[in-house]
């Protein structure tokens, strides 16, 4: 724990303005990683986990694979959709 005194409150206060600069810039790098769709291999896939809550329910989301509206891909247990199909799902409105 650092000592404080009047003569070292302005460099504290300045060393902690700088350390939380520092967390905010992380932050908006990190929410900024996480926003841009995933390099690589299933680019074009996303799982239902991140659809689920976000986008519909869970019961939604198998209303419309059963409906056809939407298809499910499937590896190791874990459901994907297209990126592209339930881009599709959105409707303009009015």
């Amino acid at each position: 724990m650092v000592k404080l005194s009047f003569e070292t409150l302005p460099q504290a206060v300045a060393d902690l303005t700088e350390q939380v600069s520092e967390l905010k810039r992380l932050i908006i790098e990190k929410e900024t990683s996480i926003a841009e769709p995933q390099k690589g291999l299933l680019s074009d896939y996303v799982s239902k986990t991140e659809v689920r809550g976000k986008l519909a329910s869970s019961s939604t989301l198998w209303h419309w694979e059963k409906a056809g509206k939407l298809q499910s891909y499937g590896i190791g247990g874990k459901r994907y959709y297209k990126r592209a199909d339930i881009e599709n799902l959105f409707t303009p409105i009015k």
